[in-house]
């Protein structure tokens, strides 16, 4: 329904399946689609590995942190950022 108010086609089937690999829909999904997602994710991960190198000058360089938190939900105590980075370790590993 979004789709047709922008005027695009719509990447659902008639069963208002999401495309996938198994029922055969990502030939409605742009090329330019995933050539920005690659992009997008390359230049996240360089300017990571860049950062990383640098880290010998930053005595404050926390492997990870790429100093994006638009919400400002990471906290300004030392201890509020302990328990976040654990949480963050715990909720990754449970992840895998």
């Amino acid at each position: 329904k979004i789709a047709s108010v922008l005027g695009m086609e719509p990447a659902v089937d008639a069963g208002d399946r999401v495309p996938s690999l198994l029922n055969g829909g990502m030939d409605k999904i742009s090329p330019l689609w995933w050539g920005f997602c690659l992009g997008l994710t390359a230049a996240i991960d360089l300017y990571g590995v860049q950062r990383s190198r640098t880290a010998a000058m930053d005595p404050g360089y926390i492997p990870g942190d790429l100093g994006f938190d638009p919400l400002g939900l990471y906290p300004k105590n030392k201890e509020g950022q302990k328990r976040m980075q654990l949480a963050e370790i715990k909720h990754g590993r449970t992840a895998m």
